[in-house]
């Protein structure tokens, strides 16, 4: 298994959180004229789901200590294609493990095992790859799926994985994200399946804690896409953009600030409202993507406020648009720190334009006044930058 170093140059204070990514980017036997199932060998790989999970891994990484649960361990699995064209360069250190059943359950034990020796620890946990919805739970497949004739349908079930740790005696609370579709296969309905569990199987007798967060990519019989993403976290090689997951790169975005909400433990980021979000953080931030079903939801949500991250400084979203909107083009655009005629300036649109103004603006407990000015009128409206505002109307004649 591959546990990646974490240094630090002091003890962690308070409760730690221990991250499990894994990334399925590579079906060896679901190929022509492998495996076992004729079902499954025409499975495409998938290099974006590998970049996704180092990517996530290197975000991880560097926001060890950004989190409200400082990170103290992390468990990677990833099973990387052979295609070199376009990938995202994530070096780690030691080798990486491919995500197979025998890997899976291992890692994820291992992963367990360091969630569970401190009571109000934090568990995270991420997976992308190819997916479905498996009586009625999703569920991600591995690497090995189509190599045994026992068991061609190597997947982890991700639903009973959520129920387990809610049952989870000591478990501070827990993240879980899902980056794989949601469809429906039949033959695997039919199938008697199981999973590579690596959990205790949920004991609906058993008493449950609703401390766990998990959302999915794609809702039931729903597909996830993904994206070249010019200018996040870098290009490749070749100039060209990286290919990852739509989903993760809006709960990046998201958890990279511009969810960002005030609460007595600073600007924090939590599961419910980054879900909330998730819908207009893609428009806003990935206009020219094309136009996909997006459609994310949460099997599994807490009762109670899990913040995620703490961030010093963030910039949330601020969408501008006059009404009528028709006259948004007889006007300038300015985000001014008052409603006086002489006030500073603090942004301007470069120019006018029949589209919302889009821009990012520093979290702040402060009013600001978003004003639309021409040579014969002067209007603003005030608001308060202390969460993402997607629909600010500054009313104009």
């Amino acid at each position: 298994m591959t546990l990646i170093p974490i240094t630090r140059d002091e003890e962690i204070e308070g409760p730690r959180m221990h991250a499990f990514v894994i990334g399925v980017g590579a079906y060896p036997d679901a190929k022509a004229g492998r495996g076992s199932l004729s079902e499954l060998r025409a499975v495409d790989d998938l290099p974006s789901a590998a970049d996704s999970a180092k990517l996530v891994c290197r975000w991880l990484l560097d926001n060890k200590d950004n989190f409200i649960a400082k990170l103290s361990s992390l468990e990677v699995l990833i099973s990387d294609p052979a295609d070199a064209t376009s990938r995202y360069g994530w070096n780690p250190g030691p080798p990486i493990d491919g995500a197979t059943s025998e890997h899976v359950k291992q890692a994820g034990a291992d992963w367990l095992d360091r969630v569970s020796a401190r009571p109000g620890d934090v568990a995270f946990f991420y997976c992308c790859g190819h997916g479905a919805v498996y009586g009625g739970q999703p569920i991600l497949f591995l690497e090995d799926l189509n190599t045994g004739k026992i068991e061609p349908w190597a997947h982890l079930n991700l639903g009973a994985l959520a129920q387990s740790l809610r049952r989870m005696p000591g478990l501070g609370c827990a993240f879980m994200f899902s980056d794989a579709c949601g469809e429906f296969v039949t033959k695997l309905e039919l199938s008697d399946a199981r999973d590579s569990r690596f959990y205790m199987p949920p004991n609906l007798f058993e008493p449950t804690r609703n401390n766990v967060s998990f959302l999915c990519a794609a809702s039931e019989a729903q597909l996830a896409h993904d994206a070249t993403s010019l200018g996040f976290e870098g290009v490749s090689d070749d100039g060209s953009g990286v290919r990852f997951g739509r989903f993760t790169q809006t709960i990046l975005k998201g958890l990279q600030g511009s969810s960002s909400r005030w609460s007595k433990a600073g600007w924090v980021v939590d599961p419910i409202s980054l879900y909330q979000d998730l819908r207009k953080l893609k428009q806003t931030f990935f206009r020219d993507w094309k136009e996909k079903p997006f459609e994310p939801f949460c099997p599994v949500t807490p009762n109670d406020f899990f913040p995620i991250i703490r961030h010093m400084q963030a910039e949330i979203p601020l969408v501008v648009m006059t009404d009528p909107e028709a006259r948004i083009v007889d006007y300038d655009l300015h985000i001014c720190p008052s409603n006086e005629h002489q006030a500073a300036i603090i942004q301007s649109r470069q120019q006018r334009s029949p589209e919302a103004w889009r821009l990012l603006v520093p979290v702040s407990r402060d009013a600001l006044y978003a004003v639309a000015v021409n040579n014969a009128a002067r209007y603003a409206t005030p608001f308060i930058p202390s969460q993402p505002m997607f629909d600010h109307v500054v009313t104009v004649t």
